[in-house]
């Protein structure tokens, strides 16, 4: 008769499998799997135990394949961009239901914006600007990086304008979940932009924002309540949060357990205290093909030729 271990195992795996085959463009064949799972070596608790536990957590991770990421740009530019640009006109032309007039209005409207990646031109932001452009048909003279929308002004500590003929700067990025990195990189050159251009009509969007990172982006000194997101991570995606939408203590393996099985791997990777379930406490279990948030739990990403084999990879950043 099978065992209670073997039955469970099996149980997983067949919930794995079909995650890979519907929701993760095949990216996560069994064998990484497994090899992810040689990492628990009884730390915690007996191997066959922790091993289950890794399994409960991983069927409950929400990875985006990249089919799923290219729709997910289409909306993200209809439903924050085009959208509230057409809401907009119509409610400068008195309501009107002009068709025809709305629509020239928006061809004029989308030529006077300039979509710009949120941090460095190497990082993620950038990089999903690619395939945003693709999957809307944009032209490529509708995007830039930062200091090719704007230069220093020599006469004052002000960013001007490359282009008298752009109105509108769209910040992108694809995750925002403290909201430090993105206003630490942005919230000093937002400041100069406005000392010349007052008006200027400067907005941020992205993929995912935690509630955190949306409320730190929509101050009055960063996008002053125009910078929204189309999948709103609230409270309820942290993994170990009292109202995780996965988890709960009463059902098995409670809460408690899955978050001191994380904490002690974590703790045996060399984690600081406030990272441990995540950067800065983010506790997600999120990740995308090109890279993983620091932001979720270590035990997904974390990688090390000797002690850590991830199951989603994190490429961390290199700073000089």
């Amino acid at each position: 008769m099978i065992d209670d271990f073997q039955f469970k195992f099996g149980e997983y795996k067949k919930q794995l499998m079909k995650l890979n085959s519907h929701a993760w463009d095949g990216d996560k064949k069994w064998p990484e799997i497994e090899e992810w799972l040689k990492n628990f070596d009884g730390k915690y608790c007996s191997k066959e135990e922790e091993k289950l536990l890794a399994l409960h957590l991983l069927t409950n991770f929400i990875y985006f394949g990249n089919s799923t990421i290219r729709e997910m740009l289409k909306a993200c530019y209809q439903d924050q961009f085009i959208i509230p640009l057409k809401q907009e006109i119509r409610k400068n032309l008195s309501d009107s239901v002009d068709c025809a007039k709305i629509n020239s209005l928006l061809d004029i409207e989308i030529q006077k914006t300039l979509f710009i990646g949120a941090g460095n031109p190497s990082e993620s932001g950038a990089h999903l600007l690619y395939f945003f452009r693709q999957m809307n048909g944009l032209s490529k003279e509708m995007f830039s990086d930062f200091f090719g929308a704007f230069y220093p002004d020599t006469q004052s500590d002000a960013l001007i304008p490359h282009s008298a003929n752009i109105s509108r700067y769209v910040f992108f990025d694809d995750l925002v979940a403290s909201g430090t990195q993105i206003t630490g990189y942005l919230k000093d050159r937002l400041a100069r932009i406005r000392i010349k251009n007052p008006d200027v009509d400067l907005q941020f969007m992205c993929l995912f924002a935690t509630t955190t990172g949306l409320n730190a982006l929509n101050g009055s000194e960063m996008f002053n309540g125009k910078a929204n997101c189309l999948f709103h991570l609230d409270d309820s995606y942290k993994v170990f949060n009292e109202e995780s939408r996965n988890f709960s203590e009463s059902k098995e393996p409670s809460l408690e357990r899955l978050k001191q099985f994380c904490y002690c791997y974590s703790t045996y990777l060399g984690f600081y205290e406030e990272d441990k379930l995540g950067y800065k406490d983010g506790q997600l279990m999120i990740g995308f093909p090109y890279n993983t948030p620091d932001n979720t739990l270590p035990i997904f990403w974390c990688k090390h030729p000797v002690l850590w084999t991830p199951i989603f990879t994190r490429y961390n950043k290199i700073y000089s």
